[in-house]
């Protein structure tokens, strides 16, 4: 496994471990983006579907261009890979679909804030072949998308802190008292001229429910007793994600 993976993987640990104090410590400004590889699955027709990470440990998102800062080797340097860096550590932001005779050999590399690393060429290993998020890159349809680039993919939508049984789930809440809804929204930035959006809206119920902020976490408020069927859109203007859930209100 490659050394810079593990050492920032290391600090990603540590910091949670620790608690706010080092979290405080490492999510600042001017702090380097690191690329991360996440792995590999070899398809049917003997292609690969392969992911990319990275670590930002910055406050904020940065924004690194394609160039000499933010590059593929071999060429083309500029592969439709993420010019903005959420914080965190990210995976699958980059996917990407590579014929039959590709040898493994494919490095990005990332400088920001005067520090350069770069992944692994050691790509096909065994210890890279991915088990656990393989799902994720099976969902691509390897023998239509076009080869060589990150893959624009439809945005992730979840509810957090509902289950994740069948059916829809179900929240309660009170007439007397907003609901906190704790919608998030991901998506890998692609198209890059594009802006990815979110909206909450009312499917179906007894009175009328609003929304404040008009954002993917929101309050919702409603006017009368009953269920109410919510859906949490998105969409980075090629494709479109939602997910639904129902309210039981009292």
């Amino acid at each position: 496994m490659d050394r810079r993976y593990l050492m920032a993987a290391t600090l990603v640990a540590l910091t949670t471990w620790a608690g706010p104090f080092v979290r405080e410590a490492v999510a600042q400004r001017n702090q380097p983006v690191y690329p991360a590889y996440d792995g590999y699955i070899k398809n049917a027709d003997g292609s690969y579907t392969v992911a990319f990470a990275y670590f930002n440990h910055n406050a904020e998102p940065v924004t690194i261009q394609p160039g000499p800062d933010n590059s593929f080797g071999a060429a083309p340097v500029d592969r439709q890979q993420p010019v903005t860096f959420r914080t965190g550590h990210q995976r699958f932001q980059c996917v990407m679909v590579l014929g039959p005779e590709f040898e493994g050999k494919l490095r990005w590399t990332l400088s920001y804030s005067g520090t350069t690393t770069s992944t692994s060429e050691h790509m096909l290993q065994s210890n890279w072949y991915l088990v656990e998020g393989a799902n994720e890159l099976a969902k691509v349809d390897f023998a239509k998308v076009p080869k060589g680039v990150c893959l624009n993919r439809p945005p992730t939508v979840r509810v957090l802190g509902l289950g994740r049984g069948r059916g829809v789930p179900t929240m309660n809440a009170s007439l007397k008292e907003p609901l906190n809804l704790f919608g998030s929204v991901a998506d890998e930035g692609l198209p890059r001229s594009a802006k990815l959006t979110s909206e909450w809206k009312q499917l179906s119920g007894p009175g009328t429910v609003t929304f404040a902020p008009p954002a993917a976490r929101t309050r919702a408020t409603f006017s009368a007793p009953g269920t109410y069927q919510l859906e949490l859109t998105a969409s980075d203007s090629e494709f479109t994600s939602r997910t639904t859930i129902s309210v039981d209100v009292k």
